[in-house]
């Protein structure tokens, strides 16, 4: 494998146009390659950017001028984080493996590379430049989550308990030895908010989550890994999304996983929602059953699936301290955007733990 690079601006005319050769792509040469920021996008652990391109063969019509690269950030903080949870492996076996049997939109991969032995990955994607960001801050209209809903529901149903999924070696579950490795900065999260921000959580809630995945982490994950499982996202949230004509296009497969579904869904509607959503969860989670036992998986009630987004919900309810208490400054202009969007991580996990009652499904347990 050719060297990756560690950052984006370190990509070279020569060295992207052997890759798009090595990866089958019958493209002419690259003359020239303009890299800058995606507009409005700011990374905590990866760097992403559009690449401008100038073909030697300029005639050609169907030649994309535009790429969407990624890679990781060339940060220790980010080094850290990337590898407890094993973001790029997954995240390029994804688009490797699996991505052409996920029923959903989801942009072209030109190049994927990833190293094992010195973290280093770069991707290639397609750009399409004219399709709207998602915002987790503003929400979405019924109609795109109603879509995001049923999309969930048909991939969790088109692989439950697929055992094809227990055969791919970078398919991670909750069981993966990199996982404990952020026990520590989750505890230290945690310790650090509840002496800033002591009334933060209901009291309650803030005991059953501290007695349960706080200080009892291995055993919560040992739990979370023998629940019913399926494929699962595990980063399902608007900021994730793009809107072509209100039909989402699921970005970012960095956290990809083997797991039981209620994390995807539960994060889904605790992060991404707004008055007008909240206001039919309801209508959401039934779309959700019917479509999940249509597509293959279970028939739940609505009190089995309260069940799974109280055990969903705990998870995030329990670590977004880590990211909330996260120092921003050196993102720039972003850095106001990215603590919003912090907190409404936080504090809509927080509302979605009331509103599921996990003290009532998780407290008797721990």
């Amino acid at each position: 494998m050719a060297e990756i690079p560690e950052t984006l601006s370190g990509v070279t005319p020569q060295w992207l146009s052997s890759q798009l050769r090595e990866a089958g792509h019958l493209f002419p040469p690259i003359k020239s390659l303009t890299h800058e920021p995606m507009d409005g996008f700011t990374g905590a652990l990866g760097e992403v950017g559009i690449f401008r391109v100038d073909w030697e063969d300029s005639d050609r019509g169907d030649l994309p001028p535009t790429f969407v690269a990624k890679c990781p950030l060339d940060d220790d903080n980010a080094r850290n984080y990337n590898t407890i949870m094993q973001f790029y492996i997954r995240e390029s076996g994804f688009y490797a493996d699996l991505v052409h049997e996920v029923d959903m939109r989801i942009p072209k991969c030109w190049v994927n590379l990833f190293d094992p032995e010195t973290g280093k990955a770069f991707l290639l994607l397609e750009h399409l430049s004219e399709a709207e960001k998602g915002d987790i801050l503003a929400g979405s209209s019924v109609a795109v989550m109603e879509k995001l809903v049923s999309d969930l529901a048909v991939m969790h149903g088109k692989f439950w308990m697929d055992e094809r999924l227990l055969e791919i070696p970078w398919l991670i579950d909750w069981r993966a030895k990199s996982l404990q490795l952020g026990i520590e900065m989750t505890q230290a999260a945690w310790k650090a908010l509840a002496e800033l921000e002591p009334d933060r959580y209901p009291k309650e809630l803030y005991e059953v989550l501290d007695r349960s995945w706080i200080n009892n982490t291995i055993e919560w994950l040992d739990r979370y890994a023998d629940r019913q499982w399926t494929l699962t996202h595990l980063d399902y949230e608007l900021d994730n999304i793009l809107l072509d004509n209100d039909s989402p296009i699921i970005l970012d497969w960095q956290s990809v996983m083997r797991s039981h579904p209620g994390v995807d869904l539960g994060w889904l509607l605790a992060a991404s929602h707004n008055q007008e959503t909240l206001g039919v969860e309801a209508d959401l989670l039934a779309l959700y059953r019917k479509t999940l036992a249509e597509a293959g998986g279970p028939s739940w009630s609505e009190e089995e699936l309260e069940e799974v987004l109280a055990w969903g919900i705990l998870y995030p309810a329990s670590c977004q301290p880590v990211p909330y208490l996260q120092d921003v400054s050196a993102y720039g202009v972003g850095a106001a955007r990215m603590r919003q969007r912090f907190d409404k991580f936080l504090q809509g996990s927080i509302d979605a733990a009331v509103r599921w009652n996990v003290v009532d499904h998780i407290g008797p347990l721990c």
